[in-house]
């Protein structure tokens, strides 16, 4: 019993404060802390007092001494809790129980000593909740996500993003490549981290920031999670866009598991909608299961714990949602005989299996994960945690799939990846002052693919006229049927081995908290990617051929012709072997293709200091200083012919080299990066704070952009090749050969011309980095501990990339647009261009040797493709401002809800692994420009809510439930010219030139005359009900300026536990019901954006360019419609879904 008398303690001042970015003591941090200040009665600091700290469930004990000025502070904790916090001095003690730490957090303890009784206190959940936001060390934008809101939030997908969202700046913009933007920025800029070791596909190859389908570790070994969007501390590194560190669960001193079944399969999923027919039809069967368990106790008791997971994930979900005519998928234009037709050739002609569209053996996702985890209470002052986990995938890919392509599964591939990882920590307490953080950890990784065939790559092409049932919405444009190897996986293996070190300390002087160390990293890569190796042809019906089945007569124009001659004229074409477009990456002579394989290694070295400064009980300030040095031994290798001046034009053509360095890197570059932010506490009766900082932060190229250079310097390989853009291939028959060993170098008529690739980085390429700032205002209202929040945060690029071809040659005409034009005259001339947009290069008027001869890219170097080079800029950033109101778990409730206003501008959206779509994958006015524009990762507004609930209505067994609902404008995207308009030779990626009035002749429509005006009249309906292109009259309507429908998604989880078999087991069974809204409502829920293609990214047309007329003004050729937006449903992300859990805990 407290004696009260005896103890007469005045005020006991507690203040539990949990900080949601504060000083990590690592990098990407693992642990928490505790601290405060400890008073005597009479105000002044209790100098040495002891304070013990017990983290009850494991024992582990930890002493620490208050200084001079009453302060103490313990790193190094586990996350959670509960602790136990005793202090001692002169026979007084304080006893503080129930107190709970977040990752990366400091739990400010503060206490006044009073008489020799003990005066015990339990932290309960409404004060440790009401402090949340309210912390000196809080200075950053960011947001933690404790162990009981990971129970009760859905995730149907069970990975870190769906609960990474929950932070307002933070956006999920593209459910189905599992892609997240932080503030608007890339995605491929963000960083993945668990138990500190950076788990995120840090070579940039996927679009979800993972290295695998799934993240590399188990959700149900995940203890608690991090998000950090602007965290000033400088041991943060490798992210310009934000960064989610986890740490994962550790034994205890109780045995303690679980085991789980999760299940969902297509009769739990809602009904694809095909929008070319407006129906409905049941999605592919599928079957998705995850299987596990978890363990967790003592080995020694109080001294050393183990916890171990393992997981298994088995999927055919991802199943193609695209069919030829007639089938149940949404229709793509391709007729089932042109299947057939061109199965029954492969068959009889070349004696080989191209298959067909049918699942194959091998064809689901496996995921493997397991993991061992190791802590060791070596005594009071020293603690160590060893960890060792390995992820084991095979996914399906269903490349040749899309609104306007069918694939064979001869084409499909099993991608196979295996990701190890090992890390050892060491935390030390040397003093009551000083305390040291050691870790070390390696990471092996590897991507290897499975192939179903060892073929060329073959494409069927249709264009023109569409066959009979197809769908009215389906475009007249290129149809295409692929089969065989895909080209990008002839020859693609990639391995990564990163070795990491961290050394830290912090060392407390008075008011002062000292951070200093530094960290090492080191990246072995080995990259083998050679596309095109076993040749990848196209064959489609071309103009002025001679086919048999015509009798030997020609076909003028293939874009008029009916669809039965049209498809007649494709499989003729395979048959004999004639393609219309072909290349083949050959080694050149003296070299080998294992000579194109980059190897490299790349370190980085880093050094930091910080001080933290509590200048008075209301004002706390953080600066210090972090230096980024990045050293790479290995160059590629040199090609001295782009390295040569640029040489004299011959025939309208450029000769010589570039003037440009290929074997340029990174090496050799420090970035010292400046931060420092603050956190200042009103006197006022409810908590309130204002809170800001400023930084600078390096982060990571992908590495695959760095290994391009290495992989491509253009001494190594060339590409023999002929298409209708550059010489055309052969008009006979008998190019075309199955085998992958003799694909052929020399074309009748002659030898086709070798062009070189080269990929190389500008001198002065930096990695990227960006300033970022937040400012921010907390307050708590007088009701309901409801707390308002306003933020403002900015990021400003300095070094930012973007690419640039320098092999397109002079223009040799500006538009009237100010757009430069690079077409030799014949690609000015109407009449070399068909109905349906392509440009004739054949036949006495078009071909290479007629009166105006159509080539792209007509004052190229003819001994080079594309040259292309990283690029740096100082363009670009983002400015978001938030408000939000929140009422942390009280009584079981938790709730938030914000809208956040995003501004972000970006030069390129970097959204791929090579440097050629990196360069077309951008729309713009001219190929090379350095311009800024809307971010393709712009969510311009966004609504964000939870609700997280807990209850035990029966006995002591909880039910949760728990909401999230987002609501957000859709992506943006560009208006473009549907074909190549400038001659760049890319098609879809020429931003639209809008005359300023109808009538204004500016430019001239097709098919219209002096008195029938159909075509402008059409041209003008469209524009008029679309405000982004009405805007734009006059001019060129700007990159990403329209945006797709506003979507709402609502997810639910609903969990209920019930008695288990024995004595302290229990049972749970979960529902998670991903978009809810849908289930209610078909219409609801879906997403409708404009696709993603490989020129122009997001882009939308309604016009093909066919021509200048005499005056130079363009000719438009206008489309019976707008290109519609798709339904995203690859993955079901436009649809209900429900999955079920059933978990048994000991």
């Amino acid at each position: 019993m407290i004696n009260h008398k005896r103890l007469k303690l005045t005020q006991i001042a507690l203040s539990l404060s949990i900080a949601l970015a504060t000083a990590p003591a690592f990098a990407q941090n693992t642990t928490s802390a505790i601290g405060g200040r400890i008073s005597a009665t009479d105000g002044k600091p209790a100098a040495g007092a002891t304070v013990t700290i017990t983290h009850v469930e494991s024992g582990t004990v930890s002493n620490v001494v208050t200084d001079a000025e009453g302060r103490y502070v313990q790193r190094g904790l586990r996350t959670g809790g509960p602790y136990t916090i005793t202090i001692t001095k002169d026979g007084v003690t304080e006893k503080r129980e129930g107190v709970f730490t977040q990752l990366a957090e400091t739990a400010n303890v503060d206490a006044t000593l009073g008489a020799a009784a003990v005066q015990s206190v339990t932290v309960t959940g409404t004060s440790l909740a009401r402090s949340e936001r309210f912390s000196k060390s809080n200075m950053g934008a960011g947001t933690s996500i404790t162990a009981t809101e990971l129970a009760i939030q859905g995730s149907i997908n069970r990975n870190l993003q769906d609960y990474a969202r929950s932070d307002p700046r933070v956006a999920q913009t593209d459910k189905e490549r599992g892609e997240m933007s932080v503030a608007g920025q890339n995605s491929r800029y963000n960083s993945l981290t668990i138990d500190g070791v950076a788990v995120n596909d840090t070579f940039g190859l996927e679009s979800n920031g993972s290295p695998t389908a799934k993240q590399p570790i188990s959700i149900e070994a995940i203890q608690s999670v991090q998000v950090n969007v602007a965290n000033y501390d400088v041991t943060q590194k490798g992210y310009t866009g934000g960064n989610i560190n986890a740490v994962t669960k550790s034994g205890t001193n109780k045995v303690k598991g679980s085991v789980y079944y999760v299940f969902r399969n297509d009769k739990l999923a809602g009904d694809r909608y095909n929008a070319s027919t407006d129906t409905y039809s049941a999605p592919a069967p599928f079957k998705e299961t995850t299987k596990g368990v978890t363990v967790g106790g003592p080995l020694i008791e109080d001294k050393l714990f183990i916890f171990a997971a393992y997981e298994k994930l088995e999927s055919t979900r991802n199943a193609p949602s695209f069919g030829p005519i007639g089938s149940q998928f949404t229709n793509v234009g391709i007729n089932p005989s042109a299947i057939s037709g061109a199965q029954d050739i492969a068959k009889n002609t070349y004696g080989i299996n191209i298959g067909d569209s049918s699942m194959t053996a091998g064809s689901a996702l496996t995921v493997d994960d397991s993991l061992v985890k190791l802590d060791w209470n070596i005594n009071d002052n020293h603690r160590a945690m060893v960890r060792y986990s390995k992820t084991k995938q095979a996914e399906p890919q269903f490349t040749g799939m899309s609104a306007t392509g069918l694939s064979l599964n001869s084409e499909w591939f099993s991608q196979g990846k295996t990701i190890e990882t090992l890390v050892g920590q060491w935390t030390a307490d040397w003093s009551p002052t000083l305390s040291t953080e050691f870790k070390v950890s390696s990471r092996d990784y590897d991507s290897v693919p499975t192939l179903n065939s060892n073929l060329p790559l073959i494409n069927l092409s249709f264009t023109g006229a569409n066959a009979a049932g197809t769908p009215a919405a389906v475009p007249t444009t290129a149809r295409t049927l692929s089969f065989g190897t895909d080209n990008s996986r002839q020859r693609n293996i990639l391995g990564t081995k990163t070795k990491d070190a961290y050394l830290g300390a912090n060392w407390s002087v008075g008011d002062h908290e000292i951070k200093f160390g530094g960290d090492y990293s080191k990246n072995d890569v080995y990259n083998a990617f050679l596309q095109n190796i076993w040749g990848n042809y196209t064959f489609s019906c071309v103009n002025n051929w001679s086919y048999a089945f015509l009798g030997g007569a020609t076909l003028a124009d293939c874009s008029k012709v009916s669809n039965a001659d049209m498809q007649a004229a494709v499989l003729e074409n395979f048959r004999i072997g004639r393609p219309s477009s072909y290349t083949v990456q050959i080694p050149n002579s003296g070299y080998d293709l294992n000579q194109a394989v980059s190897t490299f290694s790349m370190k980085n070295e880093g050094a930091f200091v910080q001080d933290t400064w509590s200048v008075n009980s209301n004002l706390t300030v953080s600066y210090g200083l972090r230096l980024d040095a990045t050293r790479m031994g290995d160059r590629p290798l040199r090609n001295a012919g782009v390295a040569a001046a640029v040489g004299p034009e011959v025939g309208g053509r450029q000769t010589g080299g570039f003037g440009i360095d290929n074997t340029q890197t990174f090496d050799g570059q420090n970035v010292w990066q400046p931060r420092a932010g603050f956190n200042y506490k009103f006197d006022s009766a409810r908590p309130m704070q204002v809170r800001g900082g400023a930084g600078l932060f390096q982060g990571a190229a992908a590495t695959v952009w760095l290994s391009n250079p290495f992989s491509n310097p253009g001494v190594v390989t060339s590409s023999i090749s002929c298409n209708s853009s550059t010489r055309a291939c052969p008009a006979v028959g008998g190019t075309f050969t199955p085998d992958i060993t003799k694909q052929p170098t020399v074309l009748s008529g002659g030898t086709s011309a070798a062009q070189i690739n080269v990929d190389a980085l500008a001198p002065g390429l930096k990695q990227p980095s960006v300033w970022k700032s937040n400012i921010a205002f907390d307050t708590e209202l007088p009701w309901y501990g409801i707390v308002l929040g306003l933020e403002a945060l900015k990021t400003d690029v300095k070094d930012g990339i973007y690419y640039q071809n320098l092999n397109l040659g002079k223009p040799t005409k500006i538009g009237t647009d100010g757009r430069e034009l690079y077409y030799t005259a014949g690609g000015y001339n109407a009449a070399c261009w068909s109905a349906t947009g392509s440009l004739t290069t054949t036949g006495a008027v078009c071909g290479s040797t007629g009166t105006t001869p159509a080539r792209n890219k007509a004052g190229s170097n003819a001994a080079y493709n594309n040259v292309l080079v990283a690029t740096g800029t100082h363009k670009g950033g983002s400015s978001q401002a938030t408000v939000s109101l929140s009422r942390p778990m009280v009584n079981g409730l938790q709730w938030s809800v914000a809208y956040t206003y995003t501004e972000s501008r970006e030069v390129s959206p970097l959204t791929s692994s090579t440097s050629g779509s990196n360069f077309s994958g951008r729309s713009v006015l001219n190929p090379n420009e350095e311009v800024n524009a809307n971010s393709s990762y712009l969510v311009k507004d966004r609504i964000s809510a939870l609700v997280n609930f807990q209850k035990r209505f029966f006995g002591s067994y909880k039910t949760t439930f728990g909401l999230f609902y987002e609501g957000r404008t859709g992506k943006p995207y560009s208006w473009t010219i549907n074909n190549d308009m400038n001659g760049d030779a890319l098609a879809g990626n020429d931003l639209m030139y809008i005359p300023s009035a109808p009538g204004s002749g500016q430019v001239v429509f097709a098919g219209d005359t002096a008195t029938n005006h159909a075509n402008e009249d059409k041209f003008w309906s469209i524009v008029n009900a679309n405000s982004v292109l009405k805007k734009a009259a006059g001019g060129v309507v700007g990159r990403n300026t329209d945006f797709s429908p506003w979507t709402n998604t609502f997810d639910l989880r609903l969990s209920q536990e019930i008695p288990g078999l024995f004595k302290g087991h229990k049972a749970s069974f979960t529902l998670d019901m991903f978009n809810f809204g849908n289930l209610l409502n078909k219409k609801w829920g879906r997403i409708n954006e404009v696709g993603f293609q490989s020129a122009g990214a997001q882009a939308r047309s309604f016009v093909d360019y066919v021509g200048l007329d005499a005056s130079g003004k363009y000719i438009y050729k206008v489309r019976d419609a707008v290109e519609a937006l798709d339904v995203r449903q690859v993955k079901g992300e436009s649809q209900w879904a429900v999955q079920a859990t059933v978990k048994y805990e000991f």
